[in-house]
């Protein structure tokens, strides 16, 4: 894997080239990967790894939100044992042809109460939309989602969460 990482940021981003195509161990890794988006037609793997957003292309994968080239070599490294030792143990997996969907920050916007009332830490609930998409806050944080007011909105996003792979703690 040949990591490139844009620097202009905070935090960077790497894109590494993988000489094998290897979208065959994809099934496997979706059922391993409890948060994780897969469609066996598109050939892409989607999840988050300690705050790092992943995405797995045939011959290539990109990984967010890194600190560094060491990070980025880290977690590469990381990655290529996982999908190694999974490809490895593939046998001993029931592959998932398709798991979870890829939320929009839109249609989870639309499911909040739509208040902007503050109480879950962000200035608007589309920008708690966001980051809820982006996995870096918990549903539990919009306070009036959770009140017989919101019962059916609170339904709705709590299966489409759920659906997209998401872990609701109860």
């Amino acid at each position: 894997m040949l990591p490139e990482c844009n620097t202009f940021a905070e935090t960077i981003n790497t894109v590494a080239t993988l000489s094998d195509d290897v979208s065959k161990v994809f099934p496997y890794l979706a059922s391993l990967i409890k948060q994780c988006s897969y469609d066996d037609n598109s050939k892409i793997l989607t999840f988050k790894l300690e705050g790092k957003g992943i995405a797995m292309y045939p011959q290539k994968i990109t990984v967010t939100k890194l600190r560094d080239r060491e990070e980025a070599a880290q977690v590469l490294d990381k990655l290529k044992d996982f999908i190694n030792r999974t490809y490895e143990n593939r046998q001993n997996i029931e592959p998932c042809y398709k798991k979870g969907v890829e939320l929009k920050y839109l249609d989870v916007f639309k499911l909040l109460p739509g208040t902007n009332c503050k109480e879950c830490g962000q200035p608007t609930c589309l920008a708690f939309a966001t980051l809820l998409v982006r996995q870096g806050a918990s549903v539990k944080q919009c306070l009036p989602l959770f009140t017989s007011r919101f019962e059916e909105k609170k339904k709705r996003l709590l299966e489409m969460l759920r659906g997209a792979g998401y872990e609701i703690a109860d």
